[in-house]
């Protein structure tokens, strides 16, 4: 390239290795949310059903866990369009999904587990990771929108 005068095509190029490299930076933060929609799934039985020293694993796991996401967050310089229109409708869903396993068990686990009840807590376990699954797939997918720049677009 000639500096700061491109030919068309060389433009053409640069804007979609810039845009390659913008979509690319989406993939962080959908692998943070499929790691933690996972870890959720997994969570909650550890830390309801679990015995002995399972629980205690459980949560010293989950505070390592928040401690690394917050500062990846923190420093995360993403400005993609797609994270900023999935990031707060999943996150809300995650926290009201989230809430469902502690409520359940607070308010209706009976105090010795039964197969049913354990049923019912691992299907709210699960609903408590999907939002992030979710999210993680629509920022990790490859869209149609990916397909290289051409002058007719």
């Amino acid at each position: 390239m000639s500096g700061d005068h491109f030919t068309p095509d060389e433009a053409l190029r640069e804007i979609g290795r810039m845009d390659r490299q913008v979509r690319r930076s989406t993939r962080g933060p959908g692998r943070a949310y499929l790691l933690v929609g996972l870890a959720t799934m997994v969570y909650w039985p550890v830390m309801l059903l679990g015995g002995g020293v399972w629980p205690l694993i459980g949560g010293l796991g989950w505070v390592v866990l928040t401690i690394t996401l917050c500062v990846y967050w923190a420093r995360l310089r993403v400005h993609d369009r797609l994270l900023q229109r999935v990031r707060k409708p999943v996150e809300a869903a995650y926290v009201v999904t989230m809430a469902l396993p502690f409520v359940y068990d607070v308010w209706l686990m009976p105090p010795r587990p039964t197969a049913g009840s354990t049923v019912a807590l691992l299907a709210l376990s699960v609903l408590a990771g999907l939002p992030l699954v979710y999210g993680a797939s629509l920022l990790i997918r490859d869209s149609p929108a990916e397909a290289p720049l051409t002058r007719d677009r």
